[in-house]
Formats: structure tokens, sequence, C-alpha cells
């Protein structure tokens, strides 16, 4: 999971063509002119509505509960097409397996495909302390990021800057360098109890960011520091147990300016205490690959028709793509799959919406969402009648809460739709807290009420972007709730009298 975005390590370092860059993390949307509250319907046609959704809602979770398939399908999707980087055969083959599921299942389906500029594979890297002591590390580059033609030794130099001005000691001195970006992450710093999913992967005191320097001013340190031409940017992976982390670089699906690769946690911190006491020199080895064409990238996009008004959608998804570290079964496979299983629910209740439900798992949401992008410019002429999207991407933990994402003005509308579901799958009142993290960005900056599930951490912290993103941490009975709440709020909004209202999207963003 990441976005439009956030990327939650908006901490960690990512290179524009012209140099390094903080990921930054997105303004709330301005709704400070948009539509005031507009529902003033009768109290006995909400309660009609209530006790309708209450017993719809209830049926739903008794038909994932007793039929669901979804740890079926996830199992197929992390063992045997696993991985699924963007534009990949691994993420290709995804999609054309989601095509047939959702044709399983009787529903209407179609892939949506546009281009990316490469495809990236990573190869064999390795790394090696040379001196003070000898010692085999591991590495990874960041995605995309710009390989090496053969093993590069070189010195390794630590920048531990406060402000702007101290980076003119190291000027002329990182040529050819191996750069740590900063002092070790303060592990110590990590929230033991995080309240949800989203904060659970946020880096100790938003981790890697030198000092209290401002964005735009971290933004120009790190394109002197690119400008140096470095031989390899470090970056601590922010994780314990000698867990990495992974995240791309931009402009996207490109070569990155300089090469950029993550340590453990551990291997980082003894780099840096080998510093303290003299020189250290080490060599490393990236040969990651670039495709020489751009390759396809698709997006799932399956529907069950409205019976009063097709014309307008309601849309439900998660990301189908993944980092490769591991096998995408938290993130997302499990948000895909909910997706998938939420279809599967609906079409075998046999029931109408009176709005069209559209079911839809992207593509390209680690690198900037192009998935959700295709979607909107595909669909442009269609995008006034989308009422509404709720997005699943934070692992398997059982989903508590929606995001309300700073639409006030769409609370009335919302708290009847989210009050059956509150009662039938015991959840918190809706949240006011903005997260702006996934494919639901882009909808929001079109003007698009759009939602974000708030889900419980449930290892959350651990397999984000990690090697331990695999099968065996999904949850069963949380991610299937995960779905029977999709399918279930997805059926409200498509049976609520009024559309919820639109709002001004921020300025600039949906141009």
């Amino acid at each position: 999971m990441i976005r439009i975005r956030r990327q939650l390590l908006a901490s960690l370092t990512v290179l524009l063509s012209t140099g390094l860059l903080f990921a930054q993390p997105q303004e709330s949307p301005d709704n400070s002119q948009a539509s005031q509250p507009v529902s003033q319907r009768p109290a006995k046609q909400r309660e009609a509505y209530r006790k309708a959704m209450a017993a719809a809602d209830q049926k739903i979770a008794a038909e994932v509960t007793a039929h669901s398939e979804l740890i079926k399908n996830l199992e197929y999707l992390t063992t045997q097409i696993g991985a699924r980087l963007t534009g990949s055969p691994q993420m290709q083959a995804a999609s054309q397996w989601t095509l047939k599921r959702f044709q399983d299942y009787g529903i209407d389906v179609h892939l949506e495909t546009t281009e990316i500029d490469h495809g990236w594979t990573r190869g064999l890297e390795t790394a090696e302390i040379v001196s003070p002591i000898q010692k085999r590390i591991g590495i990874h580059a960041f995605g995309w990021s710009r390989g090496t033609d053969g093993e590069v030794s070189a010195q390794v130099i630590v920048l531990d800057i406060q402000k702007p001005s101290d980076f003119d000691a190291f000027k002329g001195k990182l040529k050819g360098a191996i750069v740590m970006t900063r002092p070790p992450a303060d592990m110590s710093k990590l929230d033991p109890n995080p309240e949800n999913a989203y904060d659970a992967v946020i880096p100790p005191s938003q981790a890697n960011a030198p000092g209290n320097m401002t964005f735009a001013q971290r933004r120009e340190l790190l394109r002197q520091v690119a400008a140096e031409q470095p031989a390899l940017v470090l970056v601590d992976s922010g994780k314990t147990d000698s867990l990495y982390n992974m995240t791309g670089g931009y402009p996207r699906y490109a070569p990155s300016a300089v090469p950029l690769a993550f340590l453990t946690h551990e291997d980082y911190d003894l780099l840096y205490r080998l510093l303290q006491t003299g020189p250290v020199t080490m060599k490393f080895n990236l040969p990651d690959t670039f495709t020489d064409k751009p390759v396809p990238a698709s997006i799932t996009v399956a529907e069950i028709k409205g019976s009063e008004h097709p014309e307008q959608r309601v849309i439900i998804g998660g990301h189908l793509d993944s980092w490769d570290l591991g096998q995408g079964a938290l993130d997302n496979g499990t948000g895909a799959m909910a997706t998938l299983e939420a279809a599967r629910a609906l079409k075998a209740l046999g029931w109408k919406p009176k709005r069209t439900i559209t079911f839809i798992l992207f593509t390209g949401e680690e690198e900037g969402g192009v998935g959700a992008e295709t979607f909107i410019q595909n669909h442009a002429a269609e995008l006034k009648q989308i009422d509404a999207v709720l997005i699943h991407d934070t692992g398997t933990g059982k989903v508590f809460t929606i995001a309300l994402e700073n639409l006030n003005q769409t609370v009335p509308l919302m708290q009847e739709i989210y009050q059956p579901l509150q009662r039938v799958f015991d959840l918190q009142p809706l949240s006011t807290r903005y997260f702006g993290a996934s494919d639901h960005v882009p909808f929001l900056n079109q003007g698009i009420p759009a939602y974000f599930c708030v889900q419980l951490p449930a290892h959350y912290r651990e397999a984000h972007h990690s090697q331990t993103d695999t099968f065996d941490k999904v949850i069963p009975d949380q991610i299937n709730q995960g779905a029977a709440f999709l399918a279930a709020w997805a059926w409200n909004v498509s049976e609520m009298p009024e559309a919820l209202p639109h709002h001004k999207p921020p300025a600039g963003a949906a141009e």
C-alpha cells in the first residue's frame, strides 16, 4: 500500500530524474466550498432503510461465513502466482486469473490495460563489509533502482545533517562513495500498541527524516546528494527482526538517478557503529534489469448492473499488485481477494442492486496509483455518476471503522449507511481522521466521495513491504469479516435513495 500518495514510508528516500526526494504526504481535500449536508428524509423512511439494510447485511455476513472462497483464492494467488510487481509476468497472470474467477462466479468482468515505461526484475543482489571486518550482509534495491554493471567497492559515508547548511561539509566528498542517508532509526520510538494497521508501519519519528528540516529542504538536500554521484545510497529498513522494507522511486517505472538500496535495521546499525571508530569499506552488486520497451499493466473491473440506476456506480476495491520480497499476501492479496469474495457473495444471493456495484482490482498502487488513474481516464465521462468508493488495503486485520477522509458533507447519508453495518459487524463510530493512503485518493482528487477501511494491525507492521508478507500470516475470520463488510457497505450505498454529494476537488488535483 502507498499512494499518490503517501508513501506510508514517508521518510524513505526516492529519486526524481533530477535527484533524490522524500515522498511528500498529500494535503487533505479542501471541502470548504463543498456541498453542505442535504439529507432531509423523513424519519419513517430512514427507519425503513435501516431495518432493510440491517437484514440484508446479516444475510451477506451469513453467506460469507457459510460459503467463502476467499482463503482458497488467496492461497492460489500467493502460492501458485506469488509476488506481483506491476508490469511483471506474474502480475499479468494474476489479472488473467482474477478475470477467470469473476467469470466463474457469473459476474460480468473485463480487463482495462495500460502500459508502463519499463518492467523491472530483481537480480541476485549481494553485499559485503570488507573492512574493518569481513561480513556478508543482505541488501535489496529499491524497486526500479538503477543497477550496477558488476561488483562495486567503495568507502561508506554517513550523513548526519540537522540543517541544510550542514551539507556543505560533504560537498566534493561523496562521488563514488556509499552514502548512508542518516544515523539509524530509533526503534525504541515505535508504538508498541498501534491502534490500526496504517499507524503500525509509520517509521519511528517519521523515521529517516533528517533533523527538523521541511519537505522542501529535504528535497533540496537529497538532490544535492544525487548530484555528487555516489555509487550507492543506503536506507535503513526501519523494521525489527532483520526484516527488509521496500519502496519505489520517481519518475515511475524508469531507472533512478543513482542506485538505492535497503539494509536491514540491524546491518545498517552495524555499519554506523563501525564508522564511529574508523573507515569502513563495503562492496555490493545490484544486477537488476529493466525491459527495453513498455510492458502492459492491467486492472480487473467487474460489475453487477443496477436495476434502477445502472449508470450510477458504487465501487469497492483493493490493489492486486505487490512488492516482490514476500508473496503479496497482506499487501494486498487480502484486499483484492476480499473484493472478489464480496462480489461472489452478492452474486450468490441473487439480489439486484438499484445502482451498479463495481469491483476493481487495481495495479500499480505501490508505485503511485497507475491502476486507479487508468480507470479514471477510461471513465472520465462517467465520474459524476460514481456515487462512492471504498478501498481495503491494510492487511488481514478486522475492519473496525471507515475513515471519512474529511468528507464532512457526506456525514448525514454516511451515518445512515453505516448504522446497520456498525451493529452487524460490531464497529466503532466513523473515523474523522484523514488517511489519504491508497487507491481512493485519485477518486478523492476528482471530487468523488471515496473512503478507506481502517483495520486492526494483525501482523501488518512486520509484513508490510517485507519478506514476511506471506500466506501463513492471514487470519481467515478477520479477512472474511472484511469481505462481508465490503459487500454490505456496497449494498447499503446502492440502496440509499439519495446519492452521496461530491465535493470540490483540491486545487490542481483533478487536472
